[in-house]
């Protein structure tokens, strides 16, 4: 029900703006999740994170196999930790769109295993990730980010770390 009670509310919304303010609006939140993905995720700025992203920001995204990281000081913690031992090397935006407070930003980066992660030893290897970053805007500020990835080098190396978090809450048939 609050899903289909916040639906209505964004589309009476966007029917209450002119055509001009609606496509303004778009353009207003592309341009600050593009600025998001460049600067936030590819130089790893946290001084953009707490710009752009709205303190109670909910992330679903593999680096939090538990669960969605709640608040935008977690997902600054969350995120330095893996910057710091996966720093990227290169940045691309491939394609970006938006359509009233929904953003989308596919992108691809090249990140390098420099430093231990969550016990896994680095190992200098150079690695590719493609990423869909679906955003949610409220009031100019990120509220919402569902990461989608194609990370097969990452996940891949990382398994011994991650197998657990991921397969332990799998249920088993009976």
């Amino acid at each position: 029900m609050k899903l289909l009670s916040l639906l209505l509310t964004l589309v009476l919304s966007l029917c209450a703006l002119k055509p001009t303010q609606a496509a303004d609006h778009s353009k207003a939140n592309l341009a600050t999740a593009l600025r998001f993905a460049n600067e936030g995720l590819g130089k790893a700025n946290m001084q953009v994170f707490d710009e752009l992203l709205d303190p109670n920001i909910v992330v679903t995204t593999g680096l939090s196999p538990q669960g969605p990281i709640r608040g935008r000081d977690a997902y600054k913690k969350v995120f330095e930790g893996f910057a710091d031992a996966w720093p990227v090397t290169q940045f691309t935006v491939d394609e970006s769109f938006a359509a009233g407070d929904k953003v989308v930003v596919r992108f691809t980066a090249t990140t390098v295993f420099k430093k231990d992660y969550y016990g896994v030893k680095a190992n200098n290897w150079v690695v590719p990730l493609k990423e869909v970053h679906v955003y949610t805007l409220r009031k100019g500020k990120i509220v919402e980010n569902v990461v989608g990835a194609i990370n097969f080098p990452f996940e891949y190396i990382m398994y011994p770390a991650l197998k657990d978090a991921v397969l332990g809450g799998l249920e088993v048939a009976k």
